[in-house]
């Protein structure tokens, strides 16, 4: 993964985290936990949209001077605004 593609993800999951952490009540000592688990949430999310495009559908191709980590925020997004 390129570092922009992670910088896109890593910033999916923070925002994620921090979410899981204030709807806990922001208890102490458990940042690793809801780290690990916005990972795993997020990672099967881009799954499901990835298996959801159907094969005769084209792929969306960022636009030229787009940054791969746009597509990935996009796709991220794309797949909690529908879970």
């Amino acid at each position: 993964m390129s570092e922009t593609m992670t910088t896109g993800f890593d910033e999916i999951v923070r925002t994620r985290a921090y979410a899981l952490w204030e709807s806990e009540g922001r208890p102490l000592g458990r940042d690793a936990e809801h780290w690990r688990m916005s990972e795993e949430e997020t990672r099967r999310q881009l799954e499901r949209v990835a298996t959801a495009r159907a094969p005769s559908q084209p792929k969306a191709k960022a636009s030229p001077g787009k940054k791969a980590s746009t597509k990935r925020t996009a796709l991220a997004a794309e797949a909690f605004a529908q879970a």
